[in-house]
């Protein structure tokens, strides 16, 4: 189907055994054979701080302005296209390595920004926006130059700059969330993740989280806007799409790998969310996805 990239791909002097990594976006050097669209095996913040692009991830088009923080969150399909002139700073980092020194699971999972990018895969900065995390960055700059660079030292000012980027994107929410939502709704997401193929009711997630489907609605609502059954509708959507645009199974094959029984019903919810058939959908964006000849 297509390329899963890993943190080693890239080859850079400013990484850490495959599990961080600051680069100047401009000086990215990247992996041989390089293919598009790809998957990263682990999370990227890019700052855009000049230039302009476009984003296309899991089939959705973002246009990318300057002083712009873009989150790309691990397994997600994406395509960066139409750069023009852009300087900024990729910044790489795995899951194991944000928990590195953080005892706390819960404080990592409290980032919500880095698992919702499939729905606000952006921030645009204010200079005050910028005057917040630009110093811890550069911090982070000073650290991966150094000779004897240190694990613990690089782990701790990224959880201080996600903590930042955190705060900011909370600011543009009318309502604040509690950790406890916040938390709820990232594990729920996890085993969205393990089980969608096979388990699409909510009894079964708010039995792994001992909680009512009530009780789960409400938080998920309270978060995203949305009810937790269309989330685990949309990660269905969205592997569909993966599957129609990146492999040759047959629309039944891929009814099949997700867990619909009846064919004609995998048709019926994919046109009442998309718009168009399967064939059609995918007829329409062949020519967008195994074409392209710009990508990052």
């Amino acid at each position: 189907m297509f390329p899963t990239y890993t943190i080693e791909d890239f080859a850079s002097p400013r990484a850490i055994q495959g599990q961080f990594m600051l680069e100047r976006f401009e000086d990215l050097a990247r992996p041989k054979k390089w293919q598009f669209p790809h998957l990263h095996s682990f999370y990227e913040i890019i700052w855009v701080k000049e230039g302009t692009s476009k984003h296309t991830i899991d089939y959705h088009d973002f246009d990318i302005q300057p002083n712009s923080l873009f989150f790309i969150s691990p397994g997600q399909v994406h395509l960066l296209s139409q750069s023009e002139n852009v300087v900024g700073y990729s910044i790489a980092f795995t899951w194991e390595f944000l928990l590195m020194n953080n005892f706390n699971q819960d404080a990592v999972l409290a980032l919500t920004f880095l698992d919702d990018s499939y729905a606000n895969p952006f921030l645009a900065l204010t200079q005050e926006a910028i005057q917040e995390i630009e110093p811890v960055i550069k911090l982070i700059v000073e650290e991966i130059n150094r000779n004897n660079k240190s694990l613990v030292i690089l782990n701790h000012l990224l959880f201080v700059l996600l903590n930042h980027i955190q705060r900011l994107g909370a600011v543009e929410r009318s309502d604040i969330l509690d950790s406890y939502q916040v938390i709820t709704f990232k594990k729920f997401k996890k085993f969205i993740e393990l089980s969608y193929k096979r388990e699409t009711g909510l009894s079964y997630y708010a039995g792994l989280l001992s909680m009512s489907v009530h009780h789960l609605n409400e938080i998920v609502k309270k978060v995203t806007g949305r009810t937790a059954g269309e989330v685990i509708r949309d990660r269905a959507l969205t592997e569909a799409k993966r599957l129609l645009v990146h492999s040759r199974f047959s629309i039944g094959q891929i009814s099949e790998e997700l867990g619909f029984k009846d064919f004609s019903y995998f048709s019926r919810q994919f046109k009442s969310q998309e718009g168009s058939s399967p064939a059609e959908y995918r007829r329409q964006m062949y020519q967008k996805y195994q074409n392209s000849t710009r990508s990052y």
